[in-house]
């Protein structure tokens, strides 16, 4: 093992990048596949329980070497998607983890998950009642293995070696552009909206998503961001990467012969602009127990979620930052999911977009109202709104929280079960709201 470094393969291998998996009719996505680090124990001769965590990324998020060449970019290289598979993988150390790359990066900016919800050329969500995105998600998950599986064992290795220290050297030098940028920010310059681009796209909420406009190629001059490397920490990282020891190839693919991703407990957990695919779920968990009540075959992928997570949701348009619809959320309610919402003052305290704190509230009150098994986090509550702090929260949401005695909130109203808050709390820079469902029934 190479230790417990975030960014150092350690038993599972480092990430493996599959290009082109093939989903629903035609539809195809990059993915990224991390290995557990650890196996799960088996208890009086079960089967060992399947886990994996699904993660759509958020606007600027890419493979290093774009970023690395990105001007605005590269200064977050550090929250690459293959850093962020490392990263979710300490986090939740016994499951796969499978990162969906967006289908297009528009200006090299902009995540746009066409495969999953309709938008804009900005990735801006126009959601349909079925865009058959929980099909495209499950035939990913059917085709990653297939995949896997039909690598030559030494080219596997070679990949995932090769992946592992790529990864340890880009965040050594991370460290050196991230602290110049800290340095050099006025705390106003730092508030630049890269993800949102506020001043150069123009949305026009009552013509609806067509209304989306890029003044003047604006959307290609975001201010220059201090991204000077050094060259010694470089060097010093590729020296310890090649001094490290590897695990033989028994060690790096213990995973491969048991990897079923179509029956693994599933976690959803999406970062910014990829809240808009959990988004599109909760219209299709709507439609497909309300509409076509009938069709259990989806359901069975649907059954298998056990976790969704937004990590501080937002994009640059008006409206459907957050889903509101009462009927929506009753029906989400209904398959007793946990669900779990982490912000930071980056989108919830940012005066110019008044709407995501709004909808970001209204989606986590009727939620608690109606009996849902929810958990609210602010992080960094100190009025500073930047992008560090933004992205800080995919390293941070898993650190627990002091627990505090639940406090009842209000009143059971008829069809739904009675629910409690936990009073707030914080811990390093974090507050935590708590709600959970006193009885678990379905409402």
């Amino acid at each position: 093992m190479l230790g417990n470094n975030p960014a150092r393969c350690t038993g599972g291998g480092g990430p493996i990048r599959l290009t082109g998996v093939s989903g629903f009719e035609g539809r195809v996505n990059d993915v990224i596949y991390c290995p557990p680090l650890q196996k799960h124990s088996e208890a009086d001769g079960e089967e060992p329980e399947n886990t994996a965590v699904v993660y759509f990324g958020g606007d600027i998020q890419d493979f290093p070497e774009n970023m690395q060449v990105h001007r605005d970019s590269k200064a977050y290289i550090k929250y690459n998607l293959e850093n962020t598979a490392l990263m979710l993988r300490n986090n939740f150390p016994k499951s796969h983890i499978v990162i969906i790359k967006a289908v297009r990066m528009e200006f090299k900016t902009f995540s746009c998950y066409d495969n999953f919800v309709r938008g804009c050329n900005a990735g801006i969500p126009d959601h349909t009642p079925m865009n058959h995105a929980l099909q495209h998600l499950e035939k990913l998950l059917q085709n990653i293995p297939v995949r896997i599986r039909s690598i030559p064992e030494s080219e596997l290795i070679s990949q995932i070696t090769a992946s592992a220290n790529s990864a340890a050297a880009s965040t050594a030098t991370t460290s050196t552009v991230t602290s110049n940028s800290a340095g050099q920010d006025t705390g106003q310059d730092m508030d630049i909206d890269i993800l949102q681009v506020q001043d150069t796209v123009n949305v026009e909420s009552d013509s609806g998503i067509g209304g989306f406009s890029c003044k003047d190629n604006a959307c290609n001059s975001i201010p220059r961001l201090p991204t000077d490397l050094s060259l010694d920490l470089l060097q010093a990282a590729e020296e310890s990467v090649g001094s490290a020891s590897v695990p033989n190839a028994s060690d790096l693919l213990w995973w491969r012969d048991s990897l079923n991703l179509d029956k693994a407990q599933l976690t959803l957990i999406a970062f910014s602009k990829g809240s808009v695919v959990l988004n599109q779920f909760i219209y299709e968990f709507h439609y497909l127990k309300t509409l076509t009540p009938d069709d259990s075959s989806m359901m069975r992928l649907v059954s298998r979620i056990r976790d969704m997570y937004w990590l501080d949701g937002g994009h640059s348009a008006p409206k459907n930052t957050w889903i509101t619809s009462r009927s929506l959320l009753e029906t989400l309610t209904r398959l007793n999911i946990n669900l779990h919402v982490h912000v930071t003052p980056y989108q919830v305290l940012d005066d110019r977009r008044p709407w995501i704190r709004r909808d970001e509230k209204a989606f986590t009150d009727l939620l608690k109202r109606l009996g849902a098994s929810l958990t609210r986090m602010l992080h960094f509550d100190t009025g500073v709104t930047n992008l560090f702090t933004h992205f800080e929260v995919l390293e941070v949401f898993r650190q627990a929280a002091p627990e505090v005695p639940a406090q009842p909130e209000v009143a059971p109203t008829e069809g739904t079960s009675s629910t409690s808050t936990a009073a707030a709390a914080s811990s390093g820079g974090a507050s935590q709201e708590a709600s959970k469902s006193a009885d678990g029934e379905d409402n």
